[in-house]
């Protein structure tokens, strides 16, 4: 399958590109309702005046796992503007959110202006039209919504700075590309309401010291109701993503090695694959049972379908591989 990284905790499933980008959101279905149908939600970043997204020929990016674990640990490197970024994506274990670590290093001799720069290009459902996107003001924080499904992105800097600025437009009508194209200039024009086909960008400041580092934390809280992705939002806020991530590191770890098996007269390479192996097939479990066969829609660009099905050949194989690693308990539905 196409996409370089797979997080997700049964429920909620995302997966990125070889560029970064979310190209995949599946919420609450691992495999049903993809709120991005494949369309890239981008990542970008200004140092003095100079913007560049992120998988552009200036960036050389570096993408795996942190191992044993379903937590991402991607390397940006760009020399041109004299910046690397280290990554760290993933689901929580069991709450509906979706973090990003952002560690910017300054690679330059110069105190530096950093802006981060992320836009959502959800189709809510699955559709593009319909949507409806707004800046929440006693929050901080930009929220999409359609009928029953709620998306609020945040986040904080660790120099205890949250969204520095956002714009909420149209996109796929009128000649319209998005707000992403807003971000170019480095400033957004915070647009507070747009209903239709729309998206959002948001972006952080950080003012970073000659040859140190400062990190962003950022996040998408999943849920049926505004009160629900309001509640996930103030644990984040209260837990710090910080904790959040290391608590979900610590799950998938100790979820990997429940079982007590002899690697012994495996070579070290074999026995890591094996695991990353176990790991990536339960991001294409469900929680209530379903085993898909995969969660990219790359394919929808070609036939207008997916390849997010539950055949049970497919389902089958890949139950028996569980069983006979001693993982049955994943095939039990919760």
């Amino acid at each position: 399958m196409p996409r370089e990284i797979v997080t997700g905790n049964g429920q909620l499933s995302v997966a990125l590109d070889r560029k970064m980008g979310v190209r995949d959101f599946f919420y609450p279905h691992v495999g049903l309702e993809n709120h991005a149908g494949g369309h890239v939600f981008r990542f970008g970043v200004q140092v003095d005046d100079r913007f560049s997204w992120m998988g552009s020929g200036e960036w050389n990016i570096a993408m795996k796992y942190l191992p044993e674990t379903l937590v991402s640990q991607c390397v940006a490197v760009n020399k041109e503007l004299k910046i690397e970024l280290e990554v760290n994506d993933a689901v929580h274990s069991f709450l509906d959110i979706y973090f990003r670590k952002m560690a910017v290093r300054n690679l330059a001799e110069a105190k530096r202006e950093v802006k981060v720069f992320l836009s959502h290009d959800f189709h809510i459902y699955g559709e593009d039209a319909g949507d409806t996107a707004l800046y929440e003001p006693s929050l901080r924080a930009v929220i999409h919504y359609k009928r029953k499904r709620y998306f609020l992105i945040n986040g904080v800097t660790d120099q205890l700075a949250g969204i520095h600025e956002f714009a909420i437009g149209q996109k796929e009508s009128f000649g319209k590309e998005g707000t992403w194209k807003d971000a170019e200039d480095g400033v957004l024009e915070r647009n507070p309401i747009a209903q239709g086909s729309v998206d959002s960008t948001v972006s952080f400041k950080l003012e970073i010291k000659p040859k140190t580092v400062n990190t962003i934390y950022y996040w998408i809280a999943c849920g049926k109701s505004i009160e629900r992705v309001k509640e996930l939002d103030a644990i984040a806020r209260r837990t710090g993503a910080e904790q959040m991530l290391l608590e979900t590191e610590n799950y998938w770890s100790a979820w990997v090695n429940k079982q007590s098996l002899d690697f012994s007269v495996l070579p070290h390479d074999i026995m890591r694959l094996f695991k990353a192996s176990l790991l990536i097939m339960r991001t294409h479990v469900d929680n209530r049972g379903a085993i898909i066969s995969s969660c990219d829609s790359d394919v929808l660009q070609f036939n207008r379908d997916t390849y997010s099905y539950v055949w049970p050949r497919d389902g089958a194989v890949c139950a028996m591989a569980f069983d006979a690693a001693g993982f049955s308990f994943v095939l039990r539905v919760l």
